[in-house]
């Protein structure tokens, strides 16, 4: 894979987006500023196309153009997607996919000339939960932008949370290490931990939303400035008291002057705690992910365990030429979207495709067993067939089987063994 280009994490959030970046060689990711402005370093979902011309403008200059009288301003871009909805600007219909391809498009077009490349290494978008229209769209909209397939990545929130905590020292991740990310969305409470004695060793994160925070709205008044500062008070008292932590992220919005707003919260947040403000974290651990994606063994000696990823490892026993093999459909770690294996294959006198299920640090084995008795019917001696095996969400493992006919002894039927099983996640 080419490492020459950039690498670069994309925090794409309901309203807004953030980028940081590096090329390979570069110790950090750096923050790309989109403008001037007061906030430089977010970029709002809005596009806007120009009247009569192939041109778009994204964020401030799409509201601009249309208070000049230029377009229309399209918004809200993720909740179009995840509606499958679309806009119809100048009597053409623009799918949400198109806009969201637009948009990435004008949002990645300023990086990449102010770095004087146009080449990217690869990118990791990163969304509070990754939803599988806005994945699609995303891997539509990256490959339409001529990016290789291998090169763009999709994780949660929490993962970037996690790969930005354990990229840092290790005297911050020896114990827990927590963040604290106050937004429009409310007020994300995250959680990691190393869990060493298994094999490999485990990095593991969650999330959880508090619903006793707040919005930052209220911070614009004396008195919610108060409020928020005895809500994170309590909150810290109740959460963090009995846990031995080794560092505390805060980020979001609504956390960067909070040592004015809350100066109880920092005071007790920061007793025998290393604290830090982090503005733009989630893309800076996406940066740090799609730096990973690069290698051809991962550079972190854990197996990260967080939501979205499956906590099993599955694998089919297989012969290749005289040696018998286990060959892994699905491996513990991986998230559940990125899962999906592909082969052909011819049944020795069996009859049912069988997986040995193994959920991590566990050394007893499971068993899914895909029955071929619909292509008995067929009455053949020989047979090939295809495999597509994949997870269809976090818990839910899909198998199909397809007949591909036997060369040119039997022709390939339209006989489809479908089976989905639920493959809970251990708590």
């Amino acid at each position: 894979m080419e490492k020459n280009g950039l690498i670069i994490g994309y925090d794409l959030c309901k309203d807004f987006c953030r980028i940081s970046c590096f090329r390979d060689g570069e110790a950090e990711p750096e923050d790309f500023a989109f403008s001037d402005n007061e906030n430089p370093y977010i970029l709002h979902n809005s596009i806007c196309k120009k009247k009569g011309a192939d041109q778009w403008f994204v964020g401030a200059q799409a509201y601009e153009a249309a208070l000049m009288g230029s377009g229309a301003v399209v918004d809200k871009l993720l909740k179009i997607v995840e509606m499958n909805g679309f806009s119809t600007l100048e009597g053409k219909r623009y799918s949400a996919e198109d806009l969201l391809y637009y948009f990435i498009r004008e949002s990645l077009s300023g990086l990449l000339k102010s770095r004087g490349t146009n080449e990217i290494a690869s990118i990791v978008f990163t969304l509070q939960e990754p939803e599988p229209r806005v994945i699609d769209a995303l891997n539509a909209s990256t490959k339409r932008l001529g990016l290789p397939e291998g090169t763009v990545h999709v994780i949660s929130h929490t993962e970037s949370f996690l790969y930005f905590a354990i990229s840092q020292k290790r005297e911050l991740w020896t114990n827990l290490s927590v963040l604290y990310d106050l937004s429009a969305n409310g007020l994300h409470y995250y959680e990691m931990e190393t869990l060493r004695g298994m094999t490999p060793n485990v990095a593991r994160a969650k999330c959880s939303f508090l619903e006793d925070g707040f919005s930052p709205a209220i911070l614009s008044s004396s008195s919610g400035q108060r409020l928020a500062d005895n809500i994170m008070t309590s909150c810290i008292d109740r959460m963090l008291s009995k846990k031995v932590v080794s560092s505390v992220y805060l980020s979001g919005n609504g956390m960067e002057k909070c040592q004015e707003w809350g100066p109880s919260f920092i005071k007790l947040l920061c007793q025998r705690r290393r604290v830090f403000y982090i503005e733009n974290l989630f893309a800076k651990g996406a940066a740090y992910a799609a730096a990973d994606r690069l290698n051809p063994v991962s550079a972190y000696p854990f197996r990260f365990m967080c939501k979205g990823h499956i906590d099993v490892d599955i694998c089919l026993s297989v012969m290749r030429g005289s040696n018998r093999q286990n060959l892994c459909v699905a491996a513990g770690g991986e998230n559940w979207f990125d899962v999906h294996t592909e082969i052909d294959f011819i049944v020795d006198e069996e009859d049912a495709v069988r997986f040995t299920v193994r959920r991590l640090n566990d050394k007893t084995d499971g068993e899914i067993i895909v029955p071929l008795d619909e292509f008995k019917k067929l009455g053949r001696r020989e047979n090939r067939y295809h495999l597509s095996a994949k997870f269809i969400s976090e818990e839910i493992f899909s198998v199909t089987v397809t007949d591909k006919g036997f060369g040119d002894f039997y022709p390939a039927s339209d006989v489809v063994v479908n089976r989905s099983f639920r493959i809970g996640k251990e708590e």
